[in-house]
């Protein structure tokens, strides 16, 4: 895709985000290109934490790490993690979309997200108030844009079943991680230690 298409299918993911779901998965990327894309996203994701925590300082954050290969591999994990979730309980919900699908709208939604974290950072340093409404903003509309991307890949007919294929993968991915966290011996968030 040329810069041009790219920008224009960045802008139709905002406005119509089905259509934009559709015209990715028109394209068909080969798993190599899905592989290196999601790797780019990480990457760049993983830089941009790294730049954020020299201009504003590192921020201690339960579970997030300070470095940028920790950053980068805690998020790639956790993508894949996401992908496989939402692969999985959408087929069980009826949905007809393959790995690869989920991977391909799912990566683009990253890529997007990284531009935002850019221009959130590069806002932060000039407006720091404008900074926090864009934040919140692309919460919201990646919020949107997932659902319809979900339910495009899918092909579900229904952005309520694309909810709870969401909230399902969301609550999955948290009891797996609660599950190995008592497995291996590690804190579980909101437990009390013992003194």
């Amino acid at each position: 895709m040329t810069s041009a298409e790219l920008r224009s299918l960045a802008a139709l993911t905002v406005t119509d985000p089905a259509s934009a779901a559709r015209v990715i998965l028109s394209r068909a990327p080969g798993r190599e290109v899905l592989w290196l894309s999601l790797a780019l996203s990480v990457a760049l994701a993983s830089l941009l934490h790294g730049l954020s925590n020299m201009a504003f300082g590192a921020m201690a954050m339960p579970g997030i790490p300070q470095s940028v290969v920790g950053y980068g591999a805690l998020m790639g994990g956790g993508l894949v993690l996401t992908i496989a979730a939402i692969h999985r309980i959408g087929r069980l919900l009826g949905g007809e979309g393959s790995f690869w699908d989920v991977m391909a709208v799912m990566v683009w939604i990253q890529l997007v997200l990284v531009v935002v974290q850019a221009a959130t950072l590069l806002l932060a340093l000039t407006v720091p108030l404008l900074s926090a409404f864009l934040a919140l903003a692309a919460n919201l509309v990646a919020l949107y844009v997932t659902l319809h991307f979900i339910d495009q890949a899918h092909r579900l007919n229904s952005l309520m079943r694309a909810a709870g294929v969401l909230i399902l993968s969301v609550l999955a991915i948290a009891l797996g991680v609660l599950v190995l966290l008592s497995l291996v011996g590690g804190p579980i968030p909101g437990a009390t230690p013992y003194v």
